[in-house]
């Protein structure tokens, strides 16, 4: 009776975990992707960039940077790892059509991250 007490008490804890870990990641990513958006949107409007609202960016991701990598593959974090690291890049030099294809980049990245954390029947199969 105990080992069947202790299972339950392991599956409650393990199923608490998991749920409150999704709910964390989707929290961090969703606070970097509405920074994005506004960003892009700004951005997109005006036709400059604004280093403000590009250190805003860079400053939240290192934020969450690691609490992403350390719950989340590497390799899935990388191109929007990169791709924030080229934002910096664009803005000194001015590029913006590049800037924008980045963050949309970085945004849709982001976005199926989520998705692919989301535990439904077609992520566990």
């Amino acid at each position: 009776m105990k080992r069947l007490i202790i299972a339950l008490c392991i599956l409650v804890f393990t199923v608490i975990f998991s749920v409150s870990g999704y709910f964390a990641i989707c929290n961090r990513i969703d606070s970097v992707i509405t920074l994005m958006k506004n960003d892009r949107e700004i951005t997109v409007s005006e036709g400059k960039i604004e280093p403000a609202r590009t250190e805003n960016i860079l400053k939240k991701w290192n934020r969450h940077e690691v609490f992403l990598v350390s719950m989340l593959t590497h390799y899935e974090l990388e191109e929007v790892e990169i791709g924030i690291r080229c934002l910096e890049n664009y803005m000194d030099q001015g590029i913006t059509e590049e800037y924008i294809k980045t963050l949309n980049e970085c945004i849709n990245q982001l976005e199926h991250l989520k998705e692919t954390e989301r535990p439904d029947v077609k992520n566990i199969f």
